[in-house]
């Protein structure tokens, strides 16, 4: 049989792992151009190899997975054994000088004495309450999980700190898989058996050997036709039902994958100004960030989290862990310090000097839009947009077209759930 006996033809917007990927799984059926509006495919996993190691432009993005049929797509793809290192995350948080292992709630035997009594009474006084209601959002349930005390002490600094939001305002389902949902046991039997946290996705990670994560999607790119510097900026429905991009006739389309952002779709698609969630999307905001790739003494910590209020750095990155091929010098070893997009340059160079490892900036990237803020009816106003784009044969995806905080696993699994779709069988 022909790999394409009805001559579809698709167009994929976006060339990062979410539209590399639906493109590739979308290939085996039908013709697929992928359009991306950079002269380098990668999105937010994009790495540049600069003389001093690979720089992660947006973070240190790893692989690993729950789902079976996103492993068994992803290693249909690469050599586990020859291509990737098999990791245990190491990661800490910095109490002053002080580091402390992850998740804090595993580790309370590490702080003060005075401060595990204090947990340890609200611990007891949660078992005594029973059964509680269920959290309305993401503060109460940091609230109920883990009580005043480890959430003044962490919960509540590190993630304002990263979110720049009122907490009370994001939803409970934006955790699910983000977050350690322990209870009181678990939490009591971690620290009395000193027990590592298991149940994270990315407790046990695979990583390229060369070129960190701008290896999984060069490779997921072979034999694709992908168009570099090729931006979106009109789609048209014409005659017959096809889409048409940027005004090209030459090249019509029977559906689209959008992986844009989902609030740039009213521009590029007039007609959507009709439909009343369009207007109301607009409105949602995103949490930028600056990443700043340093030279730093070699550690074996993969992720360093900051919850100090007065440090503007939220986390340190240690990419330089993750593969000996990441680092140039032998006796030094690099990592990435994220902020928050738009903080004070005199505040980025304070933290450098001040945080552990002896850093030395070599490279600053700054990315207006990279983190998705969920509020309490985004996923219904979304879904709303995702029918209605999917009746005219257009298929938001990805992190900013779902408006979900996908990692690459995620975004495969969301690929393979549309490639899955009646529309694309």
């Amino acid at each position: 049989m022909a790999k394409n006996p009805d001559g579809k033809k698709i167009a994929v917007v976006g060339g990062g792992i979410s539209g590399v990927s639906a493109a590739k799984m979308l290939s085996k059926a039908a013709s697929v151009t992928v359009y991306e509006q950079y002269s380098k495919i990668g999105g937010l996993i994009r790495c540049d190899l600069l003389e001093e190691g690979l720089y992660h432009k947006l973070g240190g993005h790893v692989f690993n997975t729950k789902s079976p049929a996103v492993a068994e797509w992803f290693w249909a793809h690469f050599d586990k054994e020859k291509e990737f290192h098999q990791l245990t995350r190491d990661a800490r948080i910095l109490f002053g000088s002080h580091l402390m292992g992850y998740p804090l709630e595993n580790h309370l035997y590490q702080l003060p004495e005075a401060t595990i009594k204090a947990v340890t009474g609200e611990l007891l006084a949660k078992v005594a309450r029973g059964r509680e209601a269920a959290p309305a959002n993401f503060k109460e349930a940091l609230l109920n999980i883990f009580g005043p005390t480890l959430c003044e002490t962490y919960f509540f600094p590190y993630n304002e700190k990263i979110w720049r939001t009122d907490l009370a305002t994001i939803p409970t389902g934006w955790l699910e898989g983000k977050l350690p949902m322990p209870d009181v046991a678990e939490i009591l039997q971690s620290n009395i058996l000193r027990r590592a946290e298991t149940s994270m996705v990315h407790a046990k990670f695979y990583y390229a050997r060369e070129n960190g994560s701008q290896f999984v999607i060069d490779r997921l790119a072979e034999g694709l036709d992908i168009r570099l510097s090729s931006p979106v900026r009109n789609l048209q429905r014409v005659t017959g039902g096809k889409w048409m991009l940027n005004g090209n006739q030459e090249e019509l389309y029977d559906s689209v994958v959008y992986t844009g952002d989902i609030r740039s779709l009213p521009g590029l698609l007039p007609e959507a100004d009709s439909l009343s969630a369009m207007e109301r999307i607009k409105g949602l905001r995103t949490r930028g960030i600056t990443n700043v790739f340093c030279e730093c003494d070699p550690t074996t910590v993969s992720w360093l989290y900051l919850p100090d209020r007065h440090l503007a750095a939220n986390r340190i990155i240690y990419t330089g862990a993750f593969s000996p091929a990441n680092n140039q010098k032998t006796d030094r070893m690099t990592c990435v310090v994220e902020f928050v997009y738009g903080e004070d340059e005199a505040a980025i160079e304070r933290d450098i000097k001040q945080l552990p490892g002896n850093l030395r900036r070599l490279a600053i990237n700054h990315v207006r839009d990279a983190y998705v803020i969920q509020e309490q009816d985004t996923r219904e106003q979304i879904a709303t947009i995702k029918s209605w784009a999917h009746e005219q044969g257009i298929y938001p995806l990805g992190r900013f077209g779902e408006w979900e905080y996908y990692n690459i696993d995620k975004a495969i699994e969301a690929g393979l759930i549309l490639a899955n779709a009646d529309a694309f069988e």
